[in-house]
């Protein structure tokens, strides 16, 4: 099959990434389309700003790309791709999806509900309810993946890791504001907490000895994740009833980790989530001095938890489960 991906062709570890690698693992002729880089230059970036018919010259340019690939599906994963894009590849008798991987404060103007995709797929409950029963689109839900040729296990000996990283606390991703707050709790009851990632405006100065100033990627992520005590991985206050893509790869990767209550995580674990999941900064300090404690029974529940998610939350998974859908 020749699939068409929007989205963003040169971001590493992303959803169309992953996406792109398992289609081509599976035999299919698959590309990734960058609305971004159709024009690069700066001029092209202020012009995007001002000028309806600059982005429609852009759409325009997208659309044609597309058409000449000649795809037999086309995913859309851009939240921001214009009506027209996606009205015109239906009228050429092409189906297309939209497969969103982001909490609801991403939808800005809203412009995915004029999109009349064939199918929407989401990951959050809450959003699958509202576009089924009050914007009648046809909606799915999905959960997210990792990918276990980039997010690898990097040893079983989870002692002789953790020895070597040498980190009890450990929080990656974008550092915002309410992230970097949680972590500073942390911090003051007496944790031992790591940061990796990029700042985002106002950082805490108190947690610039805690930066490692840097994000990881591929082995060196494996490698970090896997050898860090405990992962904490406190998800974005837009994650209503979902949870976040770090919280599929901490878990395929085999590491141990403790994340906001979710009441979706009882369908995700093999384990009772509130072994692993906090409602309130005085439970998530609770559970990681207790567990910092009980070395055993981390192993014990990251590598079940891990055998669970190489079981059930591959990208091979997630897209037989779309395609089963469509």
């Amino acid at each position: 099959m020749r699939i068409a991906i929007i989205g963003a062709a040169n971001f590493y570890d992303s959803l169309e990434f992953h996406l792109n690698d398992e289609l081509i693992r599976q035999g299919n002729d698959c590309q990734i389309f960058d609305f971004k880089n159709i024009t690069s230059s700066k001029i092209d970036a202020g012009l995007a700003l001002i000028s309806q018919k600059f982005i429609e010259h852009k759409n325009e340019t997208l659309l044609n790309k597309i058409l000449d690939f000649k795809p037999d599906l086309v995913i859309g994963v851009y939240r921001h791709i214009h009506p027209l894009v996606v009205k015109t590849i239906k009228e050429n008798k092409i189906k297309i999806i939209h497969i969103n991987p982001d909490a609801l404060s991403t939808f800005q103007s809203q412009q995915i509900f004029a999109e009349t995709y064939d199918a929407y797929f989401t990951k959050d409950p809450y959003i699958v309810d509202f576009m089924t029963n009050k914007l009648k689109l046809n909606t799915h839900l999905y959960q997210e993946a990792f990918n276990p040729r980039f997010h690898k296990r990097v040893s079983e000996d989870f002692k002789n890791i953790e020895d070597e990283i040498n980190i009890d606390v450990l929080t990656f991703g974008n550092l915002y504001p309410y992230r970097n707050l949680m972590i500073n709790y942390l911090k003051s009851s007496g944790c031992n907490v790591s940061l990796y990632g990029k700042k985002a405006k106002f950082f805490l100065p108190e947690l610039e000895s805690n930066f490692n100033n840097k994000a990881i990627y591929g082995e060196e992520k494996s490698r970090v994740i896997s050898g860090a005590k405990i992962v904490f991985n406190n998800l974005h206050y837009a994650e209503i009833e979902s949870v976040n893509n770090k919280f599929f790869e901490i878990n395929g990767i085999g590491a141990f980790q403790i994340c906001d209550y979710k009441k979706i995580l009882h369908e995700l674990l093999p384990i009772d989530p509130k072994k692993v999941s906090f409602n309130s900064m005085d439970e998530a300090i609770k559970l990681v001095r207790f567990y910092m404690n009980e070395p055993e029974e981390r192993y014990v529940i990251r590598d079940k938890i891990y055998n669970h998610f190489m079981e059930n939350y591959t990208y091979e998974n997630m897209v037989k489960g779309i395609f089963n859908l469509i």
